[in-house]
């Protein structure tokens, strides 16, 4: 049975719905179940969140990408007292952006490719 599909949301409240971990057509389904263990779909409107495989790499190796950049602009900006020392900041700073906004990035990325399969579709009917 296919339930009735949401009003279409605009583009900031699809992004926001992925960065919250949400379905980003209605709002309301988890995209994931766990930490990072992704569902396939959403339980209330059936949206497939990937439906190619590796549609998100590319804004997850660019969001990672920033974030690294980020370190390079800082560890240019401060010094620390030792090298011993800004390598434990730097590796622990790492570990907790990269790995800790894991499931928001993954989440914004499923909201982008939802924004942009929803565009084709659009440009596919004119």
């Amino acid at each position: 049975m296919t339930r009735a599909q949401p009003p279409r949301p605009g583009y900031t409240t699809a992004l926001v719905r992925g960065l919250r971990k949400r379905c980003p057509r209605c709002g309301e389904g988890d995209i994931f179940r766990g930490w990072y263990t992704m569902n396939e779909s959403c339980d209330r409107c059936e949206l497939e969140y990937e439906a190619g495989e590796g549609d998100t790499w590319a804004f997850m190796y660019l969001s990672t990408g920033g974030i690294t950049g980020l370190f390079i602009v800082v560890m240019l900006l401060i010094r620390p007292a030792t090298m011993q020392i800004g390598q434990g900041v730097v590796a622990l700073a790492a570990l907790v952006l990269i790995v800790g906004t894991l499931p928001r990035r993954k989440g914004t990325a499923i909201a982008l490719d939802y924004l942009t399969r929803r565009a084709r579709r659009d440009a596919g009917k004119s």
